[in-house]
């Protein structure tokens, strides 16, 4: 399988990004992409439009959002892969609740779909937190779960 990124065009032509071929991303990392609702390539924040697919190629169809925005706190994981969970108060509130590091070598982005695909999360020593959305921040090597306080 093929991953490319597409930006649409004001003909409502696409115009590749970024393209991971076959071989270069593991398939569930795919899959995980495509739970985030944003995007953060080479210092620029994407937010999803579509999901498709066309033969061999899953395609991302995102819009910019504009230059990616440093949060408090922010780090670049070079070990394994982090799920951050942050609770969103605002645009510039984000502050991080916890840091899950999941083994390089545990099929990693597979075990991050598990809390990609939830409505509510359980985040250790928090509690269960209403997800609010999901970013794959391709400049830090991390997840982020945006959650509120909502609980059941």
């Amino acid at each position: 399988m093929n991953l490319t990124y597409f930006t649409m065009n004001e003909d409502e032509s696409y115009k590749a990004l970024y393209d991971y071929k076959k071989g270069t991303i593991d398939p569930s990392e795919i899959y995980a992409r495509q739970l985030c609702e944003y995007a953060v390539l080479h210092g620029v924040q994407y937010r999803l439009l579509s999901n498709e697919m066309e033969e061999d190629t899953d395609m991302l169809i995102v819009e910019e959002v504009g230059k990616a925005k440093p949060l408090q706190d922010e780090k670049t994981y070079k070990d394994g892969i982090t799920i951050e969970f942050r609770e969103y108060r605002s645009e510039y509130d984000m502050p991080i609740l916890y840091k899950l590091t999941m083994n390089p070598y545990d099929n990693p982005h597979f075990k991050a779909m598990r809390y990609l695909l939830k409505d509510y999360v359980h985040i250790p020593t928090v509690g269960i937190r209403k997800r609010d959305s999901a970013e794959i921040d391709e400049d830090r090597a991390c997840y982020v779960i945006y959650v509120t306080t909502d609980t059941y």
